[in-house]
């Protein structure tokens, strides 16, 4: 079993350090091509993989190949793909938008994974989402729950459009959350904090209410409740997000990145 990566940025380094600290493969089964002749040198000399400026060596010797280059130079593959697969490969692609007919037009490829990941799994922390054709090879379906599983949470559905909604929530999602940890450290800031506490008090705030959110038999509705007093000062702040329709503003948001998925889809 050999794993080949065509492009190589943040994403692609953290499923291949998943899989060397698995141990699921050594560093002599993974490739991996880059256009960055800078990106490729470091990545072998960080793990000691084989590393490429061109896709072909990939295409011929791997057996799951991840795509993980930007969405929008997907068609710039066909010439490297299409026609070129056998029975024994699996194409495996991150890019957001790109949907399973899309990857088989230009690879003319049945056995095909689609895998939503996040970039929390740069520390093992992820959550994948993904699903697969019928015609996908069983064996690197497995393979592939064992891969996702070494940097994180994975879960396979079986209905592709939840996939784009994922998208939207999970994969787009650690950037909401540090939109919103910026807003928290500047209002810290102007209410008088130092910027190195009010950065400490946001994080580590952050970090314990959601231990104490997994670790809760309380809905998390009752967890805000539980900290927000009748005409307290955190009622104060709720009071002032429920004016400005937060809530409904993130939702529309939401939807937003839901639709774009979708277009970029079309």
């Amino acid at each position: 079993m050999k794993i080949g990566f065509i492009g190589s940025g943040k994403m692609a380094e953290a499923i291949i350090g998943g899989i060397l600290d698995s141990q699921i493969l050594g560093p002599k089964d993974i490739l991996c091509s880059d256009i960055s002749k800078e990106r490729i040198l470091y990545l072998n000399k960080k793990y000691n993989i084989s590393t490429f400026t061109q896709n072909a060596q990939i295409i011929k010797n791997a057996n799951l190949i991840f795509l993980c280059v930007k969405p929008q130079d997907i068609n710039q593959l066909k010439d490297d793909l299409h026609n070129k697969l056998n029975s024994n490969q699996t194409l495996i692609s991150i890019l957001a938008g790109i949907q399973i007919k899309k990857l088989h037009s230009i690879s003319n490829h049945d056995s095909i994974i689609r895998v939503m990941p996040n970039t929390p799994s740069q520390i093992k922390k992820g959550v994948s989402v993904w699903t697969s054709t019928k015609q996908t090879n069983k064996n690197h379906i497995n393979e592939t729950k064992m891969i996702l599983g070494s940097i994180g949470n994975e879960y396979k559905v079986d209905d592709e459009k939840i996939i784009e909604m994922a998208t939207a929530l999970s994969a787009s999602g650690p950037a909401y959350l540090f939109y919103f940890v910026e807003s928290l450290i500047q209002s810290g800031k102007e209410i008088g904090l130092t910027d190195e506490l009010s950065y400490n008090l946001t994080i580590k705030m952050l970090k314990g209410s959601l231990e104490l959110l997994e670790s809760s038999t309380d809905q998390v509705e009752q967890l805000r409740k539980n900290v927000t007093s009748p005409g307290g000062t955190t009622e104060a702040a709720i009071n002032v997000f429920d004016q400005q329709n937060l809530k409904k503003t993130i939702i529309t948001a939401i939807n937003a990145a839901h639709n774009r998925g979708l277009e970029l889809g079309e």
